[in-house]
């Protein structure tokens, strides 16, 4: 998946310092997956002796997308709905989103019946979606 920085935004303090900075970044899959994605970046997160103003854009957006991966695995599943054709389900987009420590992930899914392989998809649940996109995003993001 090739990922594309939409944003950098540097929060400063009333000294003049950089405490932080957001990345956002997008994603999509083949029309499978979407990711939409604003990761905080903390001065832990820089090697040691680097500042966020030593840094430029392509490096800050590569901590982020480094960040992106560990918090895949976390996100939760809001709502998922069907697609019917012919009063037989054909496909569901599942919406997923996390907002944890400082960092926002919005992932839209659109499943079908070649991610269920052991059940019908109109009698998939919310565990059979988790374990599917689950699935895509291990192959798409090796660490996830």
């Amino acid at each position: 998946m090739d990922l594309l920085n939409t944003s950098i935004s540097y929060n400063i303090d009333g000294a003049g310092n950089t405490t932080s900075v957001i990345a956002g970044i997008r994603g999509e899959l083949e029309g499978r997956l979407t990711i939409t994605a604003n990761i905080t970046i903390y001065p832990t997160d820089l090697d040691e002796g680097t500042t966020f103003d030593d840094l430029s854009k392509k490096q800050l957006f590569a901590l982020a997308t480094k960040k992106l991966p560990a918090l895949l695995p976390t996100l939760a599943y809001t709502n998922y709905q069907f697609f019917v054709q012919n009063d037989t389900p054909v496909r569901l987009t599942a919406y997923s989103n996390l907002s944890n420590d400082g960092s926002y992930i919005t992932l839209n899914s659109t499943l079908n019946q070649s991610d269920f392989t052991d059940k019908p998809i109109g009698s998939i649940g919310y565990e059979d979606v988790k374990s599917a996109v689950k699935t895509i995003l291990s192959q798409e993001f090796p660490t996830s």
